[in-house]
């Protein structure tokens, strides 16, 4: 799954030199992976995701100068965001939001990809919606 996850990456407009940082394979199907990309403006995306047949954890961060700007994650840390518990949404203020990510990364990175195309053509009129 992560070669396909790097190949979306790689088919991107949006992302430029994704590669993998780090990467762990515990088994057939059982990961941890790191990858970083750059994005316009000075931007890098980073997709952390450990994967097993039982449960997926991620986090999707668009960071610049070392300061996270946006950011997806299922950690169950914030179960008052219930309407899609546990997948929540991290904006630029540091709000947070109920997310509409499914937790399989094969269908959410594209969705993140083009939340993050409208942040940067419009960073002050897009409404994050996954």
């Amino acid at each position: 799954m992560y070669q396909q996850i790097l190949q979306i990456l790689r088919d991107s407009a949006l992302i430029a030199e994704p590669e993998i940082t780090e990467l762990r394979v515990y088994g057939e199907e059982q990961f941890r992976v790191k990858i970083r990309g750059n994005v316009a403006e000075s931007l890098t995306l980073q997709i952390w995701i450990n994967h097993s047949p039982l449960r997926t954890r991620y986090s999707y961060q668009l960071f610049g100068e070392e300061r996270t700007i946006l950011r997806w994650d299922n950690a169950p840390h914030h179960p008052e965001l219930s309407e899609n518990f546990p997948h929540h949404f991290h904006d630029e203020q540091g709000a947070m939001f109920s997310s509409e990510l499914t937790g399989n990364p094969l269908e959410d990175v594209p969705s993140v990809l083009r939340e993050i195309e409208e942040f940067v053509a419009s960073p002050h009129t897009r409404k994050i919606v996954c």
